[in-house]
């Protein structure tokens, strides 16, 4: 069953918003990712009449997706980003994302990237460790300005989600063990070249259980309050993303949950609160569409299909799974069969045992569901394979928001 309220059967084929995908695939190419515009702005929507009534700002988190017609609909709906990289920083500059809107955070951010933030004018940095503040510091004075920075803390806090994302527990490479806290204050507040905007913090992504953000909230009240009887104002508390999306189980993470809990737990301290969601807002938008090249016969039996792990990393890397439908309706008998890639890699497995219609075999399409998020910003050319294209539908109308990429492109580079 489709998984989005923009995905439906109709005449016995899968469209999405009013475009025909079979007929898309036959104009495009297989494979090939499809976004729905009005999906990710009825999620906007949604994120908004969540958050905006409390006063809470909102960051897009780019590396969910960084389409540079995703990160317009973001910046016409007046979101700010939150990006790891200077090229993530091009990106939403190019966009139109507001420079003070921007939020920079990771755990490499490198001088040369600095400087460029700096030059841009961005509204903060989310510091990982006291060397990055310490290199931070020294850029901002070569530069003559000041940076404003916001101190991220690993609270030590496991968000119960896959072991590969999460990202706030001890021994995570992410934020400044909460022993060093005091350390990378005292250095923050006698620099002329930083401003301390508060604490930040992050504990993972595809987070389904809101009893983790609640204990995070908690532990940043209660270092928001001891810092204040230091006398160390903290008036800001960015308190990352996460938001866990429905991928076919019936399970999520409801924004208003979220919003509940900032207001019950920080709010009474008059503090100021930003989140980054990336995956919620995008991630059911999109589908990724691919050919079966062959039925092999085993006990289940392979469907090698032309898209592989370059394509849509997810499965290879936390064993995700993607919801299966064939773009022609079957109502037939359904049978166990594994769906996999022809990249010579084992990993290469989008799903063993899935469900999938009996006669379904070579030439016949399917689209892998909620491939809006951590999917084609991913991909990549391994095994000599094409980058493939990404297309963005609207009504009846659909545009290649990014052109298929061949090995003769790309040798292009290599000459």
């Amino acid at each position: 069953m489709p998984v989005s309220p923009f995905i439906a059967y109709r005449n016995g084929r899968l469209h999405h918003e009013e475009v025909d995908l079979e007929q898309l695939a036959a104009t495009v190419g297989t494979p090939f990712y499809c976004y729905s515009k009005a999906a990710i702005q009825s999620a906007i929507r949604s994120c908004r009449a969540a958050f905006d009534p409390l006063g809470i700002s909102i960051h897009y988190a780019v590396k969910a997706n960084a389409n540079l017609s995703v990160l317009r609909l973001m910046a016409a709906a007046g979101l700010g980003a939150d990006i790891v990289s200077g090229g993530e920083l091009a990106r939403a500059l190019q966009a139109g994302i507001r420079p003070e809107g921007i939020v920079f955070s990771g755990v490499g951010k490198q001088a040369r990237e600095m400087g460029q933030a700096l030059a841009a004018a961005i509204g903060q940095f989310n510091i990982e460790s006291i060397p990055e503040l310490e290199l931070l510091e020294g850029v901002a004075r070569e530069q003559g300005c000041r940076a404003a920075v916001a101190l991220r803390v690993n609270p030590e806090v496991n968000a119960n989600t896959h072991r590969n994302i999460t990202t706030g527990v001890r021994g995570s490479k992410f934020g400044i063990p909460l022993d060093q806290l005091d350390q990378a204050l005292a250095a923050v507040l006698r620099s002329p070249h930083l401003q301390l905007r508060g604490l930040a913090a992050h504990i993972g992504s595809q987070i389904l259980d809101e009893r983790p953000y609640r204990a995070l909230c908690r532990l940043l009240a209660r270092e928001t309050l001891r810092l204040r009887e230091l006398g160390v104002e903290i008036g800001h508390i960015d308190l990352g993303g996460g938001f866990g999306v429905d991928y076919g189980d019936g399970r999520t993470l409801a924004f208003e949950t979220v919003a509940a809990i900032v207001e019950q737990e920080l709010l009474p301290l008059s503090l100021r609160v930003a989140v980054e969601p990336g995956r919620s807002l995008v991630a059911g938008a999109g589908v990724m569409v691919s050919r079966v090249i062959y039925r092999k016969a085993a006990q289940p039996p392979f469907l090698i299909l032309d898209a592989g792990m370059n394509d849509l990393m997810r499965p290879a890397l936390y064993q995700a799974v993607h919801p299966l439908l064939p773009l022609a309706q079957h109502e037939a008998t359904w049978v166990m069969a594994n769906l996999v890639g022809p990249v010579c890699e084992s990993t290469d497995l989008f799903q063993r045992d899935a469900s999938v219609p009996a006669s379904l075999g070579a030439g016949d399409l399917v689209a892998f569901q909620q491939a809006g998020a951590y999917a084609a910003v991913m991909s990549g050319t391994y095994n000599g394979r094409d980058l493939i294209p990404e297309v963005m539908v609207e009504g009846d109308t659909s545009r290649v928001i990014r052109r298929r990429l061949s090995q003769v492109d790309l040798m292009e580079l290599e000459l």
